[in-house]
């Protein structure tokens, strides 16, 4: 057992000798169980020395000081080889010692992964996250069952494979802690989730509770937090996610059990899991910074004085990239507006986004939607905003991504925003821009640019010519052209392979109830205001051609 953690962690055994004060020869002789750690005070060096957060010392507990570690580094001699069986593995394990505990395992990544027999969790060592059951490494069916109960992990899994599902040891009242990946700029985000069983009833999710204790301290918690409702039919399992805010006033007793309801709108579909990930990644982003990002921001207002600048990222070197894109968004926002009044004709949009993480700030970044509204005030009348998608972005863009692009034109279309699109990746290196055709250009750009923003007014010929050519040549040819919204939503529904009736359906059920209850904010820069206003107009949209 410690020879498999020192070497997940690449140690030799000169190096743990030294970590641990020891020397060379003891090291080796607890490894090969001639002499095993001989009480818990050295026990808990090695545990420190490894970095195994407490798992050492459990199982030094938990096996007995008359068998320790020795025997279950016998255990480990059987199962070294990954291409053994690992029902296999876990017999010989049990048969080596008379309570067979513990059993090694390594992965194909180099991690190695702890059999628990008497409790059937994995159990990862390594990396200083302590130890863990872990979603999705094979395991006796039975154990599968008893560790993932309603197929939660699985299903989920299956979904979305880039989030990350782990059993915690000990629970402290979390069934499952969920990892939700990053992007090119979101940095990843974390929850805690129970999962309980739950029934349909109408529009509604009644979620059974079991222990009442047990999910009020969940649900009172600070963290990010969800209770999940697993309705089990004849088909495939079907989950339902409340935020643990929101789910806080929920918990009322009903003929002797705790029960939870919420809107079956809730269930964790693309659209929901779509929503969840780009609000956790921006709000758990945002208030990190919080404080560093406004005197940031304080700081950098000297630049709103010029008519043009260009800040690099170096200008707010303390601050997480999506700390970045707000105070770049933010700047361009206000460029925009201070400028537009004292464009000569009316002007035509040109925006850089082009996935689900950069269109999501439309829906989620607190300035963005007002920003529109106001854009469309100034302007009295209806405008064009153009994008440039080439249809590589959308093969590589997972469905949810895709689903958070439609819904962000869909807010500016409910605005009166024409929304126009191109698949000529020619124009990709484009800046954003508003331009008075012929005339003169605003340059507002932060997405996807060397620094925090680049902007700039100017009547140069070679510039304004640069972008009335391109918004001419969308204008020409969009994709998604259209008499009406609906229409040019349903070309964009179909671009994106989205299915238009599910679109409308779905976005009608969730603006039925607001997002809020699936996922709040914390951050005080981040607003469901866009994802609620966009729902609300898809699902307002007729069905039909």
């Amino acid at each position: 057992m410690i020879r498999e953690l020192r070497e997940a962690h690449g140690l030799s055994m000169r190096e743990l000798a030294a970590r641990t004060f020891v020397s060379h020869s003891k090291v080796q002789r607890w490894e090969n169980g001639d002499r095993p750690p001989k009480d818990l005070g050295e026990v808990e060096l090695i545990d420190r020395a490894l970095d195994a957060g407490g798992f050492l010392i459990e199982l030094w507990q938990e096996i007995g000081r008359d068998s320790q570690l020795g025997h279950v580094s016998d255990a480990a001699s059987h199962v070294s080889d990954t291409s053994l069986d690992l029902v296999t593995a876990l017999s010989q394990a049990a048969a080596s010692d008379g309570k067979g505990i513990f059993v090694p395992r390594r992965l194909d990544d180099g991690t190695v992964v702890l059999v628990a027999l008497d409790r059937r969790a994995l159990l990862r060592a390594g990396a200083g996250i302590g130890a863990a059951a872990v979603a999705g490494i094979p395991m006796p069916a039975s154990a599968a069952a008893a560790e993932d109960p309603f197929g939660f992990a699985k299903s989920l899994t299956a979904s979305w494979p880039g989030l990350r599902l782990s059993r915690p040891s000990p629970e402290f009242g979390v069934d499952w802690h969920a990892l939700l990946p990053g992007g090119r700029s979101m940095l990843g985000s974390q929850l805690s989730l129970q999962v309980h069983p739950a029934r349909i009833d109408g529009r509604r999710v009644i979620v059974s509770v079991p222990d009442q204790r047990r999910a009020e301290e969940f649900l009172t918690r600070p963290h990010r937090g969800l209770l999940v409702g697993a309705v089990n039919t004849a088909g495939p399992p079907t989950f339902y996610a409340l935020d643990g805010r929101a789910a806080r006033t929920k918990l009322t007793r009903s003929g002797g059990v705790y029960e939870v309801t919420a809107p079956t709108a809730y269930e964790l579909d693309d659209l929901t899991y779509g929503i969840l990930w780009a609000v956790s990644n921006y709000d758990d982003a945002l208030q990190a910074d919080d404080q560093a990002l406004s005197e940031t921001r304080s700081d950098l207002r000297a630049y709103e004085r010029l008519s043009a600048s260009a800040v690099s990222r170096e200008a707010a070197p303390g601050l997480n990239t999506v700390a970045h894109m707000w105070l770049g968004s933010d700047f361009c926002a206000r460029h925009i507006l201070r400028a537009l009044p004292d464009l000569p004709t009316l002007p035509a949009f040109w925006t850089r986004e082009q996935r689900g993480e950069e269109a999501s700030s439309w829906l989620i970044f607190d300035h963005k939607f007002p920003y529109l509204r106001e854009t469309t005030t100034a302007l009295g009348s209806t405008s064009t905003r153009a994008f440039c998608i080439p249809e590589e972005v959308v093969r590589s863009s997972p469905r949810y991504e895709r689903i958070l692009l439609f819904l962000a034109v869909a807010l500016m279309e409910s605005l009166g925003i024409h929304a126009q699109f191109t698949a000529d990746p020619a124009y990709e290196a484009v800046e954003g821009f508003v331009v008075a055709p012929d005339k003169e250009a605003v340059i507002a750009n932060w997405v996807r640019g060397d620094g925090m923003w680049h902007v700039d007014v100017t009547a140069r010929s070679s510039v304004v010519r640069e972008f009335t050519i391109a918004a001419r040549d969308v204008n020409a040819d969009s994709i998604t052209a259209a008499p009406t919204a609906a229409g040019r939503l349903r070309a964009l529904a179909q671009y994106l392979e989205l299915p238009w009736s599910w679109l409308i359906d779905r976005c009608g059920q969730l603006a039925r109830y607001g997002s809020s209850g699936l996922v709040q904010s914390r951050s005080r820069l981040v607003s469901a205001a866009g994802i609620d206003a966009a729902c609300a107009y898809v699902g307002s949209l007729p069905t039909d051609h």
